[in-house]
């Protein structure tokens, strides 16, 4: 897990987090054919630092929180 600081960033950077974590759960909600996917804490920062960096492969797990639900953790 990575450490967390905090940081000022532009408002723009806050719209970028937010798609990413967007097409991350849609993407997600279609393979799996699952309603509902939370993504908690800094996991968006650390999954557009790894796209950056070139890394598109990602070892998570799905914890199925109810029938349709479930939070994406990285692994």
């Amino acid at each position: 897990m990575g450490k967390q600081i905090q940081i000022r960033v532009d408002e723009s950077m806050v719209q970028i987090l937010d798609r990413i974590k967007r097409e991350v759960a849609d993407a997600l909600k279609k393979q799996y054919n699952i309603k509902e996917v939370e993504l908690n804490g800094n996991l968006i920062s650390r999954i557009a630092a790894s796209r950056l960096m070139g890394n598109t492969i990602f070892n998570f797990r799905i914890r199925k929180t109810g029938l349709n639900k479930g939070i994406l953790e990285l692994l």
